[in-house]
C-alpha cells in the first residue's frame, strides 16, 4: 500500500504544479501519475484524512487539463486527472456539485450545506438538475431513474417502424405494408 505525504511533499507538489516552469509542471503530473499506478502514494486515504489537500490538486489538475498554454502539459493533466479520481472517492467527483458559499461538496438531494448550513435550494447549480415527479427529489439529467424511489426517469420513445421493402414508415400495429402490400408480420395461427 502506498503512503502518505507529509505536509511538506503535499506542499511541494501543489507549488511544482503551479510552477512557471513547464517541465516542472510535466514532471510533477508524470510523478503523480506513476504514484497511482504504481500505488506508491494512497491517494483514497489522504483524501479521507486531508480533503482539502484532495480538493486543491483535484482543481489545480483540472485547471491545466483545461487551460494550461502547453499541450504536453494539457493532455498529461488530462491523463493524469482520471488516474486520480478513479484513486479517490467515486462520491467526491467532478460531477458532485459543490456549495458556491464554502466550496464543500455536496449531495444532489441535501437541503443544507453541512459545513456552512447555507440552503442549497437558491444555489445555482440547482438549475442543471431536475426534480423527480415522484418523490421530489434532485436528480442528475443523465440518470435513468431516480436513485431515491427507483421512477423510470427517461421515457422510451418508440421509433418510427420501416417497411423492410419499400422502407416507408408505417405503424407498428399494421400487418400489411399500405404501400407495397408486402407482409410485415406473422400472424398467429398462420
Amino acid at each position: 500500500m502506498g503512503k502518505i505525504l507529509s505536509e511538506e511533499e503535499r506542499r511541494h507538489m501543489l507549488e511544482k504544479l503551479e510552477s512557471k516552469i513547464v517541465a516542472t509542471r510535466f514532471m510533477t503530473l508524470k510523478y503523480i501519475s506513476s504514484s497511482i499506478s504504481q500505488d506508491k502514494v494512497d491517494f483514497a486515504k489522504m483524501d479521507m484524512e486531508l480533503p482539502e489537500f484532495s480538493k486543491s490538486l483535484v482543481r489545480i489538475i483540472e485547471q491545466l487539463s483545461e487551460k494550461d498554454t502547453e499541450e504536453m502539459v494539457k493532455r498529461e493533466a488530462g491523463v493524469c486527472i482520471e488516474n486520480l479520481k478513479k484513486k479517490l472517492n467515486p462520491a467526491l467527483m467532478q460531477d458532485v456539485p459543490i456549495c458556491t458559499s464554502c466550496g464543500e461538496r455536496v449531495v444532489v438531494s441535501y437541503r443544507f450545506c453541512t459545513k456552512c448550513g447555507v440552503e442549497l435550494k437558491k444555489q445555482k447549480w440547482v438549475a442543471t438538475y431536475k426534480i423527480c415527479d415522484k418523490c421530489q427529489n434532485f436528480f442528475d439529467p443523465k440518470w435513468n431513474n431516480c436513485s431515491y424511489c427507483g421512477n423510470q426517469l427517461i421515457k422510451k420513445v418508440e421509433v418510427a417502424k420501416t417497411c423492410g421493402f419499400c422502407k416507408k414508415n408505417i405503424e407498428p400495429s399494421w400487418l400489411m405494408c399500405p404501400y407495397c402490400g408486402s407482409k410485415l408480420k406473422l400472424v398467429a395461427g398462420q
